[in-house]
This record gives structure tokens, sequence and C-alpha cells, in this order.
């Protein structure tokens, strides 16, 4: 059956989303170029342009896509009657299922690829994304005085990521240790420290 000229405009914009994300998240920003996503679709780069101005306006489309996807998940975690270890973990096991990247090269590409505006909007869709559901299960233990008088429920978020973003990278073959217990590790460091008062 013949496809309307809408519904060839839709699909071909989603075959260049899921081409670009997926050479984006594997290559980084700057190795991707836009013939080579047009070359695996096949389309023209002229078409591709019909559909996104350029590189950094593509690339900013998966982003937000990708970042919508997962934030839908991890408010609906936060959201459940769980222990806050338990939350924590499904979220983040979450993020490394779903985030086909390591957010270390994501963010250096926004840092250092993007124009200010771009990189603004990326900071917002992270903050949406990422950062408010662990704000949420951090709220909770705010309110609830868990966690210390100094502490807010933002910077123990940011803590919360920042602490995890080693488990991004590949994991090294000497590394003895299973995926579970390391997340399990960075989790108890997290909500209990390393001093023992």
């Amino acid at each position: 059956m013949k496809l309307s000229r809408t519904d060839e405009m839709l699909f071909t914009r989603a075959r260049i989303l899921e081409t670009a994300r997926d050479l984006f998240m594997e290559k980084g920003y700057r190795a991707v170029t836009t013939r080579e996503i047009a070359k695996q679709i096949p389309i023209t780069q002229p078409a591709l342009y019909h559909h996104f101005k350029d590189k950094e306006t593509l690339y900013a489309a998966v982003i937000t896509e990708l970042t919508s996807k997962i934030q839908i998940d991890l408010t609906s975690i936060a959201q459940k009657p769980l222990a806050i270890e338990e939350k924590l973990k499904t979220m983040i096991l979450v993020l490394l299922e779903k985030h086909p990247t390591n957010i270390i090269l994501m963010i250096n590409d926004i840092l250092n690829e993007m124009k200010p505006e771009n990189q603004f909007l990326m900071y917002q869709l992270w903050r949406q994304a990422y950062l408010e559901p662990f704000m949420q299960v951090f709220a909770t233990l705010e309110k609830n005085e868990l966690l210390r008088p100094t502490v807010t429920s933002e910077q123990a978020a940011r803590f919360c990521l920042s602490a995890v973003t080693p488990l991004f990278s590949k994991q090294s073959p000497f590394d003895h240790f299973s995926l579970d217990e390391r997340l399990s590790t960075q989790i108890d460091f997290v909500l209990h420290g390393l001093y023992q008062s």
C-alpha cells in the first residue's frame, strides 16, 4: 500500500531520528556526519536537511526524544511506594538500559559542540528528564528530615547522579564486581557515606 505524502514524511523523519540516535550514541556528535546518516537510511543529504536544518538541530531532536521517554519511566518509578534503595536502584537501571551511550561523552558533546542556546535547551532537558525525578525521591527524605539539614533534595540528586556516572562506562575486564554489586555499593555510599560515626 502506497503511503500518503504526509505519512511518508513522518516515516522518513522517524527513520532519520532513529538512525541518527544510533550513530550519535555509538560514536558521539563530532564523529557523525549528516552524509553518513542519510546514506544509512538511505536518502539524499538534501532530503535530510528538509527535515532538520543542520546536524545540531538533528542532535537536539534526538536528545529531546530520548530524554522524554526516560523522564516518563523515571517519574513513574519515583512515585512508587518502594524503599529508597530499591527506588534508586530501579531508576539507575532504567538509565543504564535506556540511555544508549556514555553520559560523559554526551555531556562533552553538548558543552563543546553546541551553540549556547542549544546547550541551554540540553540543560533544561537533562534537568527535567534526569534530575527532577531523582529530586522527587530525595524530597521525600528531606520532608521526613532524613537528609542532613544542610543538604537539599537537589544537591542530593545531583550527587547521586554524579556518583553513578562511572557505571555508564564500559566495565573493565579486570573488575570482578558485577553491575548489581557496583550499583548497590554506589547507592549505599550515596545514602550512608563512607565515614563511620
